[in-house]
């Protein structure tokens, strides 16, 4: 079966292949049967789909789009990127806001910064609330000059435009400390301003009292 999968790769059109593949492994069932929840299971088929739809959108306007070039391209794209490291240490440095903990920037940009992002489209209890809430805490006190923050007006998502709001993390911070996001605080009545002043020394004085570390 490895050689006759390792057959196709070679031969296939990557997107037909990876589908294909999904299907005779039965996957969908086999995370159904190993999730905790099926809210787990459809969340890690969600994220074998878009990276399927990513493969798609990298194949696009490619002759060759078999499975067996696209990683071939990746592998060369890594040695680029790892050439260019090597070569110029002074450049835009991506990572996970997780990955950034204990370290600080002089310029520092949170992309995606909207619902469903963060906080996260599956961490909508109070208590995940609180942990997502303290994970923008961490990506904002990243930079020692300037923090920009930016979310996308309307995403796709599997062939569907959705529209996105601004996450509610930027509603709680000081609007005097705010520059170019007067379209999104404009939505604030003088109350919800008022609630949003208290929920963030709430949300701070939450912090200081559980020790919670930002370095």
């Amino acid at each position: 079966m490895i050689q006759e999968l390792r057959h196709q790769a070679q031969q296939d059109d990557a997107i037909g292949f990876c589908r294909t593949l999904i299907a005779e492994l039965d996957y969908a069932d086999w995370l159904e049967e190993t999730s905790t929840s099926s809210k787990q299971a459809e969340a890690a088929m969600e994220n074998v789909m878009e990276l399927i739809s990513w493969i798609g959108n990298l194949q696009k306007d490619r002759d060759d789009k078999t499975l067996d070039a696209v990683v071939s391209h990746l592998s060369l794209m890594s040695i680029l990127e790892n050439n260019a490291d090597q070569e110029q240490q002074d450049a835009v440095q991506l990572m996970t806001i997780h990955a950034a903990k204990g370290l600080e920037f002089d310029h520092v940009y949170l992309v995606g910064f909207e619902e469903d992002s963060l906080p996260h489209h599956q961490s909508q209890d109070p208590e995940s609330i609180e942990e997502e809430r303290r994970l923008a805490y961490v990506g904002i006190t990243r930079a020692a000059s300037s923090l920009t923050l930016s979310y996308a007006k309307t995403r796709q998502k599997f062939g569907d435009m959705l529209q996105c709001e601004a996450s509610r993390f930027l509603y709680e911070l000081p609007e005097e400390d705010l520059e170019g996001a007067e379209h999104t605080l404009s939505k604030l009545s003088d109350s919800e301003k008022h609630q949003r002043g208290l929920d963030t020394f709430a949300s701070l004085k939450a912090l200081l009292d559980q020790g919670v570390s930002v370095d």
